[in-house]
Protein backbone atom coordinates (compact mmCIF):
# COMPACT_ATOMS: atom_id res chain seq x y z
CA UNK A 1 0.00 0.00 0.00
CA UNK A 2 2.64 2.51 0.87
CA UNK A 3 4.34 1.85 -2.69
CA UNK A 4 1.09 2.41 -4.26
CA UNK A 5 0.74 5.83 -2.42
CA UNK A 6 4.63 7.04 -3.44
CA UNK A 7 3.55 6.13 -7.21
CA UNK A 8 0.35 7.95 -7.44
CA UNK A 9 2.49 11.03 -5.26
CA UNK A 10 5.02 10.89 -7.98
CA UNK A 11 2.76 10.38 -10.88
CA UNK A 12 0.22 12.98 -9.55
CA UNK A 13 3.23 16.20 -8.33
CA UNK A 14 4.96 15.02 -11.86
CA UNK A 15 2.15 16.01 -14.36
CA UNK A 16 3.04 12.16 -15.61
CA UNK A 17 6.71 13.65 -16.98
CA UNK A 18 5.01 15.09 -19.67
CA UNK A 19 4.89 18.96 -18.42
CA UNK A 20 7.95 21.73 -18.20
CA UNK A 21 9.05 23.28 -15.44
CA UNK A 22 7.23 26.29 -14.60
CA UNK A 23 9.20 28.87 -13.45
CA UNK A 24 7.23 31.89 -11.37
CA UNK A 25 8.56 34.37 -13.86
CA UNK A 26 7.46 32.72 -16.93
CA UNK A 27 4.11 32.25 -15.13
CA UNK A 28 3.56 35.73 -14.94
CA UNK A 29 4.46 36.51 -18.50
CA UNK A 30 2.00 34.12 -19.35
CA UNK A 31 -0.89 35.17 -17.45
CA UNK A 32 0.15 39.00 -18.72
CA UNK A 33 -0.04 37.79 -22.06
CA UNK A 34 -3.54 35.86 -21.77
CA UNK A 35 -5.29 38.03 -19.06
CA UNK A 36 -8.61 40.02 -20.46
CA UNK A 37 -8.04 42.81 -17.75
CA UNK A 38 -5.17 43.87 -19.16
CA UNK A 39 -6.33 43.70 -22.78
CA UNK A 40 -9.30 46.15 -21.97
CA UNK A 41 -6.97 48.27 -20.71
CA UNK A 42 -5.39 48.38 -23.37
CA UNK A 43 -8.46 48.98 -25.07
CA UNK A 44 -8.77 52.22 -23.53
CA UNK A 45 -5.52 53.28 -24.25
CA UNK A 46 -6.50 53.13 -27.62
CA UNK A 47 -9.69 54.96 -27.15
CA UNK A 48 -8.13 57.78 -25.79
CA UNK A 49 -5.60 58.07 -28.04
CA UNK A 50 -8.29 58.14 -30.73
CA UNK A 51 -10.39 60.58 -28.70
CA UNK A 52 -7.32 63.16 -28.76
CA UNK A 53 -6.68 62.77 -32.39
CA UNK A 54 -10.27 63.58 -33.17
CA UNK A 55 -10.11 66.39 -31.48
CA UNK A 56 -7.07 67.70 -32.88
CA UNK A 57 -8.55 67.86 -35.87
CA UNK A 58 -10.94 71.18 -34.58
CA UNK A 59 -7.68 73.22 -34.96
CA UNK A 60 -7.76 72.59 -38.81
CA UNK A 61 -9.94 74.33 -41.13
CA UNK A 62 -12.93 72.27 -42.15
CA UNK A 63 -14.14 71.68 -45.66
CA UNK A 64 -18.21 71.19 -46.68
CA UNK A 65 -19.72 70.33 -49.78
CA UNK A 66 -23.67 70.86 -49.48
CA UNK A 67 -26.05 70.36 -52.81
CA UNK A 68 -29.82 71.07 -53.64
CA UNK A 69 -32.42 70.48 -56.20
CA UNK A 70 -36.09 71.42 -56.62
CA UNK A 71 -38.63 71.20 -59.07
CA UNK A 72 -41.52 73.41 -59.50
CA UNK A 73 -44.47 71.46 -60.68
CA UNK A 74 -47.29 74.24 -61.20
CA UNK A 75 -46.09 77.58 -63.77
CA UNK A 76 -45.11 80.33 -61.87
CA UNK A 77 -44.93 83.59 -63.89
CA UNK A 78 -42.16 86.20 -62.46
CA UNK A 79 -43.53 89.12 -64.21
CA UNK A 80 -46.26 88.51 -67.30
CA UNK A 81 -44.96 86.83 -70.26
CA UNK A 82 -42.09 85.44 -68.31
CA UNK A 83 -42.09 82.24 -66.68
CA UNK A 84 -39.79 80.76 -64.12
CA UNK A 85 -37.40 77.69 -64.76
CA UNK A 86 -39.61 74.63 -62.95
CA UNK A 87 -35.88 73.62 -62.04
CA UNK A 88 -33.47 74.76 -59.91
CA UNK A 89 -30.27 73.20 -58.40
CA UNK A 90 -26.95 74.11 -56.77
CA UNK A 91 -23.93 72.83 -55.35
CA UNK A 92 -22.10 74.64 -52.76
CA UNK A 93 -18.32 74.16 -50.94
CA UNK A 94 -16.68 75.78 -48.01
CA UNK A 95 -13.97 76.35 -46.04
CA UNK A 96 -14.72 77.34 -42.01
CA UNK A 97 -11.69 77.98 -39.69
CA UNK A 98 -12.07 78.67 -36.13
CA UNK A 99 -10.12 81.50 -35.10
CA UNK A 100 -10.72 81.68 -30.97
CA UNK A 101 -13.36 80.00 -29.33
CA UNK A 102 -12.12 81.36 -25.67
CA UNK A 103 -9.50 78.92 -26.38
CA UNK A 104 -12.18 76.02 -25.35
CA UNK A 105 -10.57 73.71 -28.28
CA UNK A 106 -7.17 73.89 -26.50
CA UNK A 107 -8.96 73.31 -23.14
CA UNK A 108 -10.34 69.98 -24.63
CA UNK A 109 -7.38 68.60 -26.34
CA UNK A 110 -5.10 68.99 -23.15
CA UNK A 111 -8.06 67.46 -21.49
CA UNK A 112 -8.46 64.38 -23.82
CA UNK A 113 -4.11 64.24 -23.40
CA UNK A 114 -4.49 63.74 -19.75
CA UNK A 115 -7.31 61.24 -19.86
CA UNK A 116 -5.41 59.56 -22.50
CA UNK A 117 -2.26 59.75 -19.93
CA UNK A 118 -4.61 58.26 -17.10
CA UNK A 119 -5.99 55.71 -19.28
CA UNK A 120 -1.64 54.44 -19.89
CA UNK A 121 -1.69 54.58 -15.76
CA UNK A 122 -4.84 52.62 -15.93
CA UNK A 123 -2.63 50.00 -17.84
CA UNK A 124 -0.02 49.63 -15.60
CA UNK A 125 -2.28 49.55 -12.38
CA UNK A 126 -3.79 46.36 -13.97
CA UNK A 127 -0.54 44.69 -14.92
CA UNK A 128 0.22 45.36 -10.85
CA UNK A 129 -2.92 43.85 -9.62
CA UNK A 130 -2.97 40.97 -12.38
CA UNK A 131 0.96 40.01 -11.68
CA UNK A 132 0.47 39.95 -7.67
CA UNK A 133 -2.75 37.54 -8.36
CA UNK A 134 -0.36 35.42 -10.51
CA UNK A 135 1.93 35.33 -7.50
CA UNK A 136 -0.68 34.53 -5.18
CA UNK A 137 -1.69 32.00 -7.69
CA UNK A 138 1.71 30.09 -8.35
CA UNK A 139 2.66 30.07 -3.87
CA UNK A 140 -0.86 28.49 -3.47
CA UNK A 141 -0.24 26.09 -5.80
CA UNK A 142 3.51 25.43 -4.22
CA UNK A 143 2.08 25.90 -1.32
CA UNK A 144 -0.32 23.19 -1.60
CA UNK A 145 2.04 20.65 -3.47
CA UNK A 146 4.26 20.32 -0.07
CA UNK A 147 1.51 19.77 1.82
CA UNK A 148 0.18 16.90 -0.72
CA UNK A 149 3.67 15.78 -0.28
CA UNK A 150 4.03 16.18 3.45
CA UNK A 151 0.73 14.05 3.82
CA UNK A 152 1.79 11.67 1.72
CA UNK A 153 4.79 11.00 3.57
CA UNK A 154 3.16 11.48 6.88
CA UNK A 155 0.90 8.13 5.46
CA UNK A 156 3.95 6.48 5.06
CA UNK A 157 5.36 7.08 8.58
CA UNK A 158 1.89 6.01 10.12
CA UNK A 159 2.09 3.27 8.10
CA UNK A 160 5.30 2.17 8.94
CA UNK A 161 4.34 2.18 12.73
CA UNK A 162 1.13 0.22 11.71
CA UNK A 163 2.77 -2.59 10.11
CA UNK A 164 5.08 -2.77 13.17
CA UNK A 165 2.55 -2.83 16.12
CA UNK A 166 0.10 -5.41 14.01
CA UNK A 167 2.81 -7.23 14.10
CA UNK A 168 3.75 -7.33 17.37
CA UNK A 169 -0.01 -8.08 18.26
CA UNK A 170 0.16 -10.72 16.03
CA UNK A 171 3.20 -12.12 18.30
CA UNK A 172 1.17 -11.19 21.23
CA UNK A 173 3.79 -8.36 22.59
CA UNK A 174 0.76 -5.91 22.79
CA UNK A 175 -2.30 -5.23 23.37
CA UNK A 176 -5.06 -5.18 20.57
CA UNK A 177 -5.48 -1.38 22.21
CA UNK A 178 -2.26 -0.11 20.20
CA UNK A 179 -3.29 -1.45 17.15
CA UNK A 180 -6.30 0.29 17.31
CA UNK A 181 -4.86 3.81 18.08
CA UNK A 182 -2.34 3.42 15.18
CA UNK A 183 -5.13 2.82 13.08
CA UNK A 184 -7.30 5.35 13.85
CA UNK A 185 -4.18 7.66 13.06
CA UNK A 186 -3.38 6.22 9.68
CA UNK A 187 -7.29 6.66 8.57
CA UNK A 188 -7.05 10.44 9.75
CA UNK A 189 -3.78 10.87 8.03
CA UNK A 190 -5.82 9.12 4.82
CA UNK A 191 -8.28 11.42 5.60
CA UNK A 192 -5.49 14.77 5.72
CA UNK A 193 -4.10 12.91 2.93
CA UNK A 194 -7.10 12.98 -0.31
CA UNK A 195 -7.85 16.81 1.65
CA UNK A 196 -4.55 17.76 0.59
CA UNK A 197 -5.06 16.50 -2.97
CA UNK A 198 -8.58 17.65 -3.40
CA UNK A 199 -6.87 21.30 -2.77
CA UNK A 200 -3.49 20.90 -4.75
CA UNK A 201 -6.10 19.88 -7.67
CA UNK A 202 -8.18 23.06 -7.62
CA UNK A 203 -5.32 24.98 -6.65
CA UNK A 204 -3.67 23.81 -10.08
CA UNK A 205 -7.22 24.24 -11.79
CA UNK A 206 -6.87 27.76 -11.05
CA UNK A 207 -3.05 28.28 -12.00
CA UNK A 208 -4.09 26.86 -15.35
CA UNK A 209 -7.35 28.69 -15.71
CA UNK A 210 -5.48 32.20 -15.14
CA UNK A 211 -3.11 31.58 -18.09
CA UNK A 212 -5.42 30.37 -20.41
CA UNK A 213 -4.40 26.55 -20.51
CA UNK A 214 -6.74 23.51 -19.84
CA UNK A 215 -8.14 23.36 -16.23
CA UNK A 216 -6.77 19.86 -15.67
CA UNK A 217 -3.63 20.10 -17.50
CA UNK A 218 -0.70 18.40 -15.57
CA UNK A 219 2.20 20.87 -14.67
CA UNK A 220 5.70 20.98 -12.90
CA UNK A 221 6.11 24.05 -10.83
CA UNK A 222 10.16 25.20 -10.96
CA UNK A 223 10.31 27.49 -8.07
CA UNK A 224 9.91 26.05 -4.70
CA UNK A 225 7.38 27.56 -1.31
CA UNK A 226 10.53 27.21 0.40
CA UNK A 227 13.19 28.50 -1.64
CA UNK A 228 14.90 31.58 -0.22
CA UNK A 229 13.86 35.23 -1.34
CA UNK A 230 16.42 37.99 -0.59
CA UNK A 231 13.50 40.76 1.33
CA UNK A 232 14.08 44.62 -0.01
CA UNK A 233 14.61 47.86 0.85
CA UNK A 234 12.19 49.60 2.81
CA UNK A 235 11.56 52.10 -0.06
CA UNK A 236 10.69 56.32 0.53
CA UNK A 237 7.18 57.20 0.82
CA UNK A 238 7.74 59.62 -1.87
CA UNK A 239 9.53 57.46 -4.02
CA UNK A 240 6.38 55.16 -3.83
CA UNK A 241 3.98 57.88 -4.70
CA UNK A 242 5.94 58.92 -7.41
CA UNK A 243 5.84 55.14 -9.01
CA UNK A 244 2.00 53.85 -7.99
CA UNK A 245 -0.19 54.31 -11.28
CA UNK A 246 -3.04 54.77 -8.43
CA UNK A 247 -1.92 57.97 -7.34
CA UNK A 248 -0.75 59.26 -10.29
CA UNK A 249 -3.91 58.62 -11.62
CA UNK A 250 -5.55 60.72 -8.70
CA UNK A 251 -3.26 63.62 -9.62
CA UNK A 252 -3.99 63.67 -13.24
CA UNK A 253 -7.61 63.44 -12.18
CA UNK A 254 -7.20 67.04 -10.56
CA UNK A 255 -5.92 68.58 -13.71
CA UNK A 256 -8.32 67.22 -15.23
CA UNK A 257 -10.97 68.84 -13.03
CA UNK A 258 -8.94 72.07 -13.55
CA UNK A 259 -9.35 71.85 -17.36
CA UNK A 260 -12.59 71.56 -16.85
CA UNK A 261 -13.57 74.44 -14.80
CA UNK A 262 -11.52 76.44 -17.23
CA UNK A 263 -13.39 75.05 -20.02
CA UNK A 264 -16.39 75.91 -18.44
CA UNK A 265 -15.31 79.88 -18.46
CA UNK A 266 -13.93 79.20 -21.60
CA UNK A 267 -17.76 78.61 -23.10
CA UNK A 268 -18.72 82.23 -21.89
CA UNK A 269 -16.15 83.57 -24.01
CA UNK A 270 -16.72 85.74 -27.62
CA UNK A 271 -15.98 83.24 -29.94
CA UNK A 272 -15.06 83.80 -33.36
CA UNK A 273 -15.14 81.74 -36.90
CA UNK A 274 -14.21 82.94 -40.28
CA UNK A 275 -15.00 81.28 -44.17
CA UNK A 276 -15.77 81.36 -47.90
CA UNK A 277 -18.26 79.50 -49.98
CA UNK A 278 -17.99 78.63 -52.98
CA UNK A 279 -21.53 78.26 -54.85
CA UNK A 280 -22.60 77.33 -58.45
CA UNK A 281 -26.37 76.54 -59.38
CA UNK A 282 -29.38 78.54 -60.59
CA UNK A 283 -30.06 81.65 -59.58
CA UNK A 284 -32.89 82.37 -56.94
CA UNK A 285 -35.28 83.95 -59.03
CA UNK A 286 -34.10 81.78 -62.01
CA UNK A 287 -36.04 83.00 -65.47
CA UNK A 288 -33.12 82.32 -67.72
CA UNK A 289 -31.95 78.45 -66.47
CA UNK A 290 -28.63 80.10 -66.68
CA UNK A 291 -25.53 78.62 -64.05
CA UNK A 292 -23.50 81.10 -61.96
CA UNK A 293 -20.63 80.90 -59.85
CA UNK A 294 -21.09 82.98 -56.57
CA UNK A 295 -18.28 83.12 -53.85
CA UNK A 296 -18.88 84.90 -50.38
CA UNK A 297 -16.48 85.33 -47.76
CA UNK A 298 -18.16 85.78 -43.95
CA UNK A 299 -16.79 86.04 -40.30
CA UNK A 300 -18.98 84.80 -37.50
CA UNK A 301 -18.32 86.47 -34.11
CA UNK A 302 -20.73 85.21 -31.30
CA UNK A 303 -20.77 87.46 -27.38
CA UNK A 304 -22.33 85.90 -24.88
CA UNK A 305 -23.83 88.78 -22.92
CA UNK A 306 -26.55 87.65 -20.54
CA UNK A 307 -27.56 84.16 -18.93
CA UNK A 308 -28.64 84.46 -15.75
CA UNK A 309 -25.90 83.53 -13.98
CA UNK A 310 -25.50 80.51 -15.53
CA UNK A 311 -21.32 81.42 -15.86
CA UNK A 312 -21.21 81.52 -12.07
CA UNK A 313 -22.92 78.54 -11.26
CA UNK A 314 -20.94 76.18 -13.79
CA UNK A 315 -18.21 77.48 -12.88
CA UNK A 316 -18.86 76.79 -8.72
CA UNK A 317 -20.05 73.35 -9.66
CA UNK A 318 -17.08 72.40 -11.63
CA UNK A 319 -14.78 73.79 -8.81
CA UNK A 320 -16.80 71.48 -6.42
CA UNK A 321 -15.33 69.00 -8.24
CA UNK A 322 -11.60 70.01 -7.95
CA UNK A 323 -12.05 69.96 -4.01
CA UNK A 324 -13.72 66.41 -4.14
CA UNK A 325 -10.49 65.02 -6.56
CA UNK A 326 -8.41 66.60 -4.00
CA UNK A 327 -9.86 65.16 -0.95
CA UNK A 328 -9.45 61.50 -2.58
CA UNK A 329 -6.04 61.94 -3.11
CA UNK A 330 -5.28 62.83 0.05
CA UNK A 331 -7.17 60.18 1.01
CA UNK A 332 -5.58 57.85 -1.01
CA UNK A 333 -2.27 59.23 -0.22
CA UNK A 334 -2.95 58.06 3.50
CA UNK A 335 -4.08 54.64 2.68
CA UNK A 336 -0.52 54.23 0.91
CA UNK A 337 0.89 55.23 3.51
CA UNK A 338 -0.90 52.67 6.14
CA UNK A 339 -0.95 50.41 3.19
CA UNK A 340 2.94 50.68 3.10
CA UNK A 341 3.71 49.98 6.79
CA UNK A 342 1.58 47.29 6.60
CA UNK A 343 3.08 45.58 3.83
CA UNK A 344 6.44 46.17 5.12
CA UNK A 345 5.38 44.53 8.86
CA UNK A 346 3.94 41.72 7.56
CA UNK A 347 7.12 41.08 5.25
CA UNK A 348 9.93 41.42 8.08
CA UNK A 349 7.85 39.41 10.72
CA UNK A 350 7.09 36.58 8.06
CA UNK A 351 11.13 36.51 7.80
CA UNK A 352 11.05 36.23 11.23
CA UNK A 353 8.19 33.38 11.58
CA UNK A 354 10.18 30.94 8.81
CA UNK A 355 12.97 31.24 11.46
CA UNK A 356 11.08 29.93 14.43
CA UNK A 357 9.09 27.58 12.17
CA UNK A 358 12.51 26.03 10.93
CA UNK A 359 13.58 25.25 13.91
CA UNK A 360 10.79 23.76 15.44
CA UNK A 361 10.40 21.51 12.59
CA UNK A 362 13.70 20.15 12.98
CA UNK A 363 13.38 19.58 17.33
CA UNK A 364 10.09 17.78 16.29
CA UNK A 365 12.31 15.78 13.67
CA UNK A 366 14.81 14.35 15.97
CA UNK A 367 11.84 14.02 18.50
CA UNK A 368 10.45 11.93 16.82
CA UNK A 369 13.46 9.94 15.39
CA UNK A 370 14.19 9.04 19.26
CA UNK A 371 10.70 8.31 20.25
CA UNK A 372 10.58 5.87 17.47
CA UNK A 373 13.92 4.25 18.15
CA UNK A 374 12.75 4.19 22.13
CA UNK A 375 9.32 2.30 21.15
CA UNK A 376 11.40 0.59 18.93
CA UNK A 377 13.17 -1.26 22.10
CA UNK A 378 10.54 -1.01 24.55
CA UNK A 379 11.00 2.05 26.04
CA UNK A 380 7.87 4.20 25.24
CA UNK A 381 4.56 3.63 25.10
CA UNK A 382 2.98 3.62 21.73
CA UNK A 383 0.77 7.16 22.28
CA UNK A 384 4.57 9.39 22.60
CA UNK A 385 5.06 8.09 19.33
CA UNK A 386 1.88 8.93 17.93
CA UNK A 387 2.46 12.30 19.62
CA UNK A 388 5.43 13.16 18.48
CA UNK A 389 4.06 12.14 14.49
CA UNK A 390 1.46 14.62 14.84
CA UNK A 391 3.90 17.40 16.18
CA UNK A 392 6.41 16.75 13.45
CA UNK A 393 3.27 16.68 10.43
CA UNK A 394 2.09 20.04 12.35
CA UNK A 395 6.14 21.63 12.32
CA UNK A 396 6.08 21.06 8.79
CA UNK A 397 2.54 22.61 8.19
CA UNK A 398 3.70 25.26 9.74
CA UNK A 399 7.41 25.84 7.91
CA UNK A 400 4.85 25.63 4.36
CA UNK A 401 2.48 28.05 5.73
CA UNK A 402 5.04 30.27 7.22
CA UNK A 403 6.99 30.08 3.93
CA UNK A 404 3.65 31.19 1.80
CA UNK A 405 2.87 33.88 3.82
CA UNK A 406 6.35 35.60 3.49
CA UNK A 407 5.68 34.84 -0.18
CA UNK A 408 2.42 36.33 -0.39
CA UNK A 409 3.90 39.31 1.92
CA UNK A 410 6.78 39.91 -0.63
CA UNK A 411 3.98 40.31 -3.35
CA UNK A 412 1.56 42.44 -1.30
CA UNK A 413 4.75 44.59 -0.95
CA UNK A 414 5.79 44.99 -4.54
CA UNK A 415 2.18 45.64 -5.36
CA UNK A 416 2.18 48.27 -2.39
CA UNK A 417 5.49 49.98 -4.09
CA UNK A 418 3.87 50.13 -7.59
CA UNK A 419 6.48 46.70 -8.65
CA UNK A 420 9.99 48.49 -7.75
CA UNK A 421 11.08 45.20 -7.30
CA UNK A 422 13.47 43.57 -10.21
Amino acid sequence: MKRIYGIIGLLFLGGYGMAQPLTLQQYRQKVLDYNQEIKQSQEAVKAALYTLKSIKTGFFPRVDMTGSYSYQIEDVQFMPGIDLKHDNYSVEAGVVQNVYAGSGLRKQYEMARIQEAIARLGEEYTVDNIVYAADVNYWTVAANRDLYRIALRFVGIVRELFDIVDKRFVEGAISKTDVLMVQARLKEAELQLNTSETNYRTAVQALNVMMGEEAGRPIVLGDSIRQPMAIPSLYDLQLVLENRPDYRIAQQDIELARLQTRLVKANYLPNLAVGIKENWGTTLINVDGDKRFSTIAFAKVNIPVFYWGERRHNVRLSETQEETRELERSKLLDQIRLDLSNAWVSLTEALKKINIVDSSLEIARHNLILNTFSYNEGKLPVIDVLSAQVTWLQAFINVVSANYQYKVALAEYERTIGGLLP
